[in-house]
C-alpha cells in the first residue's frame, strides 16, 4: 500500500436482506489514519454497510477493497486476520 492509496474503499455496494434492497450503489473512501462517522436515520444502511465491510453479510454488488487488496470475497475470519474487526456497540469491549 502507497501513502495515496485510500486504506478501505467501497465502491458501488448494493446488500440487502431476503428482497430488500438496503444498499444501493454506495462508495466510501477512507484515507489512512483519517476518521469517518456515518451519520443517518433508523433503516438509512449504516449497520449493514459495516455489516458488508466486515463480512457479516454478502455484497450483491461491488467491492470492499482494504489496503488495494479486494475482499470482497473473503470470509470474516480472513477479514479479521487482515485487521479489520467489527465491534457493535453496547458490547462493553470499552469501559
Amino acid at each position: 500500500m502507497n501513502a495515496a492509496e485510500p486504506l478501505l474503499e467501497v465502491r458501488g455496494v448494493e446488500a440487502g436482506y431476503g428482497g430488500i434492497l438496503a444498499l444501493k450503489g454506495v462508495d466510501l473512501t477512507v484515507g489512512r489514519g483519517e476518521l469517518v462517522c456515518l451519520v443517518g436515520a433508523n433503516g438509512a444502511g449504516k449497520t449493514t454497510l459495516l455489516r458488508v465491510i466486515s463480512g457479516l453479510i454478502p455484497q450483491r454488488h461491488g467491492s470492499v477493497i482494504l489496503a488495494g487488496r479486494d475482499i470482497s470475497r473473503e470470509r470474516t475470519d480472513q477479514r479479521v486476520g487482515l485487521g479489520l474487526v467489527h465491534v457493535p456497540e453496547g458490547r462493553d469491549i470499552l469501559r
